[in-house]
């Protein structure tokens, strides 16, 4: 199975509500669609996040990444080794992470289909069946923000549900008593604070918050390795991990530092599978536990086979819902479980229709129509 062309394209899919965080509010998940398109007919789907101020990516910027420097090397490979083409990928450009990952997840699904495997099996088969979710509470007021998470749990049977904080330390602080108040111990709350808090904040604000109760686990609510440490000796609430952790190197010092117990691994920032495998096994090695983030289409699909695969996926995933999909069959929770396709690769296809309707940019490189399949 040799790689003949590749398309990318980028779609701009409706959220459900608004996502406001510590970098900006907005109502539109971005992300790039990679196609990796073979001389059998078969086709490796991957897809990326657009997170500029998150990733230092923007839409454009992926797709000029792709076709100028990752495609080339792609383009009349056998697809025999993901490991020797993810190393070349990496010579060719490195430390793009958003840019990596699209085309290196189309890499898996390739060859899952070409062994006829699930890509779960490839990871060395399932531990579990699949993700655990958590609920999300969408900032707002609040009396706002305390009725949705009560009627998550109720509506769900959420264990965990996931709130965004790094604002003004006060307000959040408010923001939590009232949801935590409303939930009266049915459900823990993990706050996540995008780096958002000074260290003088955080010590503010999670004092408060474990105090009042309901508190799970803090998701990176400083920026330094350093100030997580203090915060992780300080309190007994985990401390999560996310922009401190990029490279499997980033781990290593994370846990060495003994900066955070928990990760949430979002799989375009590790630059795809091979990245997240390699945290997963340093953070396995220390005992300690990962959280995969499943906010769009494939994504999730692609989260639920590593979570099938890596012991160490403990705790829950954050799961948010868009209005729109870019498959024909989307991953869809059972119950408080999303749980991977036994189908070759990520078990899932696109539907071009919904990805004509959404696309908002496009390029390709080599052939992309089949024709000589």
């Amino acid at each position: 199975m040799k790689i003949v062309g590749v398309s990318t394209t980028v779609v701009a899919l409706p959220r459900s509500a608004t996502l406001t965080t510590s970098y900006g509010s907005g109502d539109l998940a971005t992300t790039v669609l990679v196609q990796l398109h073979t001389d059998t007919g078969e086709v490796g789907i991957g897809q990326t996040a657009v997170a500029p101020r998150s990733y230092g990516e923007t839409a454009e910027g992926i797709l000029t990444n792709i076709q100028h420097h990752l495609a080339p090397v792609v383009v009349g490979r056998e697809v025999d080794s993901i490991e020797a083409i993810h190393a070349d990928l990496m010579r060719a450009l490195p430390h793009h992470w958003s840019s990596h990952a699209g085309v290196e997840i189309a890499l898996w699904d390739l060859k899952g289909k070409q062994l006829g495997v699930p890509v779960y099996e490839l990871l060395g088969g399932k531990v579990r069946d699949g993700l655990t979710l958590m609920g999300f509470v969408h900032h707002a007021a609040p009396d706002v923000m305390a009725a949705e998470a009560v009627a998550e749990v109720e509506r769900h049977g959420y264990s965990v549900l996931k709130m965004k904080v790094g604002m003004d330390p006060v307000d959040d602080v408010a923001r939590f008593r009232a949801v935590s108040e409303a939930l009266q111990g049915r459900a823990l709350l993990q706050i996540d604070g995008n780096t958002g808090w000074s260290l003088w904040q955080a010590l503010y604000a999670l004092r408060e918050m474990e105090a009042i109760g309901g508190l799970g686990a803090v998701e990176q609510p400083v920026a330094s390795r350093r100030e997580m440490a203090v915060l992780a000796r300080t309190f007994k609430t985990p401390i999560m991990a996310d922009e401190a952790i990029y490279a499997a190197g980033d781990a290593i010092d994370v846990v060495r530092e003994e900066a955070a117990s928990l990760a949430l691994m979002k799989i375009t920032k590790h630059g795809g599978v091979a990245q997240v495998r390699d945290i997963a096994h340093v953070f396995g090695a220390a005992n300690l536990g990962l959280s995969m983030a499943i906010y769009f289409d494939l994504i999730a699909a692609v989260a639920s086979h590593l979570a099938a695969a890596f012991p160490c996926v403990t705790w829950p995933s954050p799961f948010t819902h868009l209005e729109a999909s870019v498959l024909t069959d989307p991953p869809v929770p059972d119950g408080l479980s999303m749980n991977p396709s036994d189908d070759p690769g990520w078990g899932v296809q696109l539907d071009l229709d919904q990805v004509a309707r959404y696309a908002t940019a496009s390029a390709t490189l080599g052939d992309t129509t089949g024709r000589n399949a």
